[in-house]
């Protein structure tokens, strides 16, 4: 399915954005897109300070930006998604930037993960997939939520949207695991685990965490939604072995779209709709429906345990988490 082309009239004209993971891929271009469409400040996180200006100086060369946008500012900020203390260092530095500075955040994108083919553990004694995509995101998503929740104004309100995939229409979880073991610490374990399958069961498991939270958080406060722009040509599947390479050049042969076009499917979800697409997931900029696993009545008792068990574990990198939403 191909992506279609966004409104002729969508514009991001004195927006401000942040996009996690974006000095390469669909964050970089998206970051590329929102200056193109008027955004400003956009904030851009990297792993390392140097490669956040090596992007920042070519988002800025872009001759698009260049015209549509001369007085553009990029704030690059350091960001590593694996450690507690770099997403809690990252957000309280962040917010205290836009509170030094008198400024809100109208949109953010949240789209920093991974994928491993081997199995690796995270500084948090997490599984590394499962932290990034998962633990990580989830917290950032709470900390960012006050400075959104006080940027939306009559004119606009506040965007959190996370990048998601559609892969979790095909992950192993089809019914609620033993009640007698925490869930998401066995998924720390090396014994079970299955790289193919790890990447779409973390975003499941995120998608059960975005729904309660936005049944937590008003629509008139912050409209949360989550994207999968489907099957694009980008660096995540550097870490897939040689031998798998072939197969994944052609599935993306198949299925791929440019990269421009997924950067849209992320404008489109910050954009181009509105309180109606809160918590809901769009895929190639298309409402579409869960997987049945996340709507059925087992999802409906596997989504208070996942939060309940992300809230127990996002506590050990700030005990009073629960608080800020």
């Amino acid at each position: 399915m191909s992506i279609p082309d966004l409104p002729a009239n969508t514009t991001l004209s004195g927006l401000s954005v942040l996009i996690t993971g974006s000095n390469v891929g669909l964050g970089y271009h998206a970051a590329l897109l929102a200056l193109q469409l008027g955004a400003s400040p956009v904030y851009i996180t990297t792993r390392t300070a140097a490669k956040g200006e090596t992007a920042r100086a070519s988002l800025l060369a872009d001759p698009v930006v260049k015209e549509k946008n001369p007085k553009a500012v990029i704030k690059v900020y350091e960001l590593e998604m694996t450690t507690w203390e770099s997403v809690t260092g990252f957000a309280n530095k962040f917010i205290a930037d836009r509170k030094a500075a008198g400024e809100g955040l109208d949109i953010a994108i949240l789209n920093a993960g991974i994928a491993n083919m081997d199995y690796e553990l995270a500084p948090t004694g997490n599984e590394m997939v499962l932290q990034v995509n998962h633990y990580s995101t989830a917290l950032l998503s709470v900390l960012l939520l006050p400075l959104l929740e006080s940027s939306t104004n009559p004119a606009h309100t506040a965007r959190l949207m996370i990048v998601t995939s559609g892969s979790h229409l095909s992950t192993s979880l089809k019914a609620n695991p033993p009640q007698d073991i925490n869930y998401l610490a066995s998924l720390n374990e090396a014994r079970g685990y299955q790289a193919m399958d790890r990447y779409g069961l973390s975003k499941l498991i995120l998608i059960f965490f975005l729904r309660t939270l936005s049944e937590k958080v008003s629509s008139d406060k912050v409209i949360i939604n989550n994207v999968c722009p489907g099957m694009i040509r980008t660096e995540l599947g550097r870490k897939i072995p040689w031998y798998l390479k072939p197969v994944f050049w052609l599935m993306q042969a198949r299925q791929v779209n440019p990269i421009e076009k997924g950067a849209a499917c992320y404008i489109h979800a910050i954009a181009s709709v509105g309180k109606e697409s809160h918590g809901l997931w769009f895929s190639k900029m298309k409402l579409t429906p869960y997987a049945e696993v996340v709507t059925n009545e087992e999802g409906k008792k596997l989504q208070p345990r996942i939060w309940k068990e992300t809230m127990q574990e996002l506590e050990k990198a700030v005990p009073d988490i629960g608080s800020k939403i």
